[in-house]
This record gives C-alpha cells, sequence and structure tokens, in this order.
C-alpha cells in the first residue's frame, strides 16, 4: 500500500471542486469553459490513479497549453487555472520536501 500525499489529496479536491461548479454552470458544447472542464476532468482521471504529483505533469502541460492559447486573463477561467495550478505546484513542492 502506497501511502497519498497530503498535497496531492488536496490537489484532487481543488479538480473536483472546479469541476463541480463548472459543471453546475452546464457550459455550451465546444465553448472554452467546456473544453476547459475537459481538461480539467482528464487530469482529475489521471489524479485518482497515480500516487505523485510529479505523475500529473504530463496533463497539466496539456492545460497550460489550453490556458495559454484559448483563455482571457481576465475571465472567470483564468482564475480557475490559477488555483488549480497553484494547488499542483504546492503538492509538488510538499512531495519534494517529504
Amino acid at each position: 500500500m502506497t501511502l497519498i500525499g497530503t498535497g496531492l489529496v488536496e490537489f484532487r479536491e481543488t479538480l473536483a471542486r472546479h469541476i463541480k461548479q463548472l459543471r453546475q454552470s452546464d457550459p455550451e458544447r465546444y465553448s472554452t469553459e467546456w473544453f476547459f472542464l475537459r481538461y480539467l476532468q482528464r487530469i482529475e482521471r489521471r489524479a485518482q490513479a497515480v500516487d505523485t504529483a510529479r505523475e500529473l505533469m504530463g496533463p497539466m502541460r496539456g492545460l497550460t497549453r489550453y490556458y495559454v492559447d484559448r483563455v482571457d486573463t481576465e475571465s472567470p477561467l483564468a482564475a480557475r487555472y490559477d488555483e488549480v495550478l497553484a494547488a499542483h505546484r504546492h503538492a509538488l513542492r510538499l512531495e519534494h520536501y517529504a
């Protein structure tokens, strides 16, 4: 049995909260919000299958590329992205110093 770090648990909780909020807003199919939600869901599926935040670097890079290419930095999605990214970085730091 592998012990899951607190940072990864917190990151999973952050993802779940944002996914729930975006689903409740029922984004229009193929909108920026809809695709952003799909990226978060992809990361969440992967996060449930791994033991470290480091293993989520690939899906996080995908989200970052999407954010840079499509999301207005003044939009509510930008704040969501910033929070998800901060939670992932926090999990990485906790793993590094553990």
